[in-house]
This record gives C-alpha cells, sequence and structure tokens, in this order.
C-alpha cells in the first residue's frame, strides 16, 4: 500500500476552506475543503450524514472551486 501514494498538489493550499468539488474515479464530492495532507484531503461534504471524508489523492481527477 505504501507504494500507491501518491503526493496531492501543493496549488490546492488556497482552496483551503472554500466550497469545492472534488472529482474522483467514482463520483464527485461537494464540501467544504478543510485540511490537505501530504498523500490525502479532508473535506466535509454538505451531505449532512457525513461530517469529514478523507479522499486518498491517488484517486482524485481534478479539484474545482463550487458556485455558491
Amino acid at each position: 500500500m505504501f507504494g500507491e501514494c501518491c503526493r496531492c498538489p501543493d496549488g490546492l493550499v488556497p482552496l483551503l476552506d472554500r466550497k469545492v468539488i472534488v472529482a474522483t474515479k467514482c463520483g464527485e464530492i461537494t464540501g467544504f475543503f478543510r485540511a490537505v495532507g501530504e498523500t490525502f484531503l479532508e473535506v466535509e461534504e454538505t451531505d449532512p450524514r457525513l461530517e469529514l471524508t478523507v479522499i486518498q489523492c491517488q484517486q482524485i481527477c481534478h479539484v474545482r472551486s463550487a458556485r455558491s
């Protein structure tokens, strides 16, 4: 598993605490971008069923700012 990790792009930091759409291989996640680690992102989803979602960077296709 360690060999499968990939680094998150440094350019994501300006999106912290903003509403974003994260596109993954399994679909899109909309929420507030709360944290970025070396190999993962944390998104607080707008869907009230889930509080915080951790997404591995290797699963991300792209991240974009969401219109409010």
